[in-house]
This record gives C-alpha cells, sequence and structure tokens, in this order.
C-alpha cells in the first residue's frame, strides 16, 4: 500500500512540474481569448515608429481575457513594413517580440509566475523568465534562476545558477498532493 501512494505521489509531482511549467504563457497571446483585445496601461508611452517599437513605462500592465502581466518596463517590437509580405503599404506589422522588465508578474487563474525579467520571441515561440524564477499554482511553488517555455508545445525547463548537492540557488520544487490541495483555501494573485 505505502508504494502506491508513494507512486501516486510521484506522479502527482510530475504532472504538478509540467503543468507549471507548460502552461499558457505570455505568447503572441496573453490570455485564452486569442482573437480578444490586449489592453495595456502604463504611466508613459514612448512609440518609435521608424523603428516599429513602442515602450511602456511606469505600472505597465497589459491584459487579454484572463491574463495578466505586469511589469516596470514592457517593450514592443513588430515587423517592418516590407518585411511582412501581404501586408500592404509602409508602417509595422506583426508583433516579433516582447521584453519585460523589471519587477515581471505574469498572472492567470491558474499559476502566478514572477521574474526580474521576460522575453517573448514570436518566431521561436518561447517565454525565458530570467532572475529569481518563482512559479506558482495553487500550493506548489517551482523555483530557479530561469525558466523557458515554448508556448507553442508547452514543454519548458528551469536552470538555475547552482549545481551540485547542498549548493545554494538550485532548482527547487515544493509540491502537495492533490487532496491537500483542494482542502486549502484559495491563493490570492498578487
Amino acid at each position: 500500500m505505502r508504494a502506491k501512494n508513494i507512486s501516486r505521489t510521484k506522479t502527482a509531482i510530475a504532472a504538478t512540474a509540467l503543468v507549471l511549467l507548460a502552461s499558457p504563457a505570455l505568447g503572441q497571446q496573453l490570455g485564452q481569448n486569442a482573437k480578444g483585445p490586449v489592453d495595456i496601461a502604463a504611466d508613459e508611452l514612448v512609440a518609435n515608429n521608424n523603428e516599429c517599437s513602442s515602450t511602456w513605462r511606469g505600472n505597465v500592465e497589459a491584459l487579454q481575457d484572463t491574463a495578466r502581466l505586469r511589469s516596470d518596463v514592457l517593450i514592443a517590437i513588430m515587423q517592418k513594413a516590407g518585411s511582412n509580405p501581404g501586408k500592404p503599404g509602409g508602417g509595422c506589422g506583426d508583433l516579433t517580440r516582447m521584453e519585460a522588465k523589471g519587477n515581471v508578474y505574469y498572472v492567470t487563474p491558474q499559476q502566478r509566475v514572477r521574474g526580474d525579467n521576460a522575453v517573448y520571441d514570436a518566431a521561436g515561440e518561447t517565454l525565458t523568465i530570467t532572475g529569481d524564477v518563482i512559479a506558482v499554482q495553487g500550493q506548489n511553488v517551482l523555483r530557479g534562476g530561469r525558466m523557458v517555455v515554448n508556448t507553442r508545445t508547452g514543454e519548458g525547463q528551469m536552470e538555475s545558477a547552482g549545481k551540485g548537492r547542498n549548493r545554494p540557488n538550485r532548482v527547487r520544487g515544493v509540491f502537495y498532493p492533490q487532496q491537500q490541495q483542494a482542502s486549502a483555501p484559495a491563493a490570492r494573485s498578487r
């Protein structure tokens, strides 16, 4: 009986770690409704049409559907005219990259991820969060120095600078069995 419970716990831990790493992240969409508008608010906006970039500064918050991305600075970079076949005229095209800098929080109804900086690469379909990365889902917590998620496949990995047993700053996860999570009060998002 004990071996069966240990096996069930290991399976739950592995599944939770995968969910924390694979949950939909920033992607070309912030929320699950990809066709919904992205609402960005900040204290200041500086747009550079020649470079097809916009820099949002001060208490930046980008919302789409039920997802929220917060940071001190958010830089959005779009394709330049001519590099976007099928789009006539000048101007800027689709989003190619987003950079969130300082006090980054990505929050969905299922999880919260915090880091110092984040970069979304649309072509590579990856979200990279760096710094003191903390991913929380329910009571489960995963920590590391760098989290990379493929937003198309959901595959991800957490890395750290600490290597070897008893070294500081190693990747660390704390996972609770589902029956304990169900009885715990809901965590409040930041």
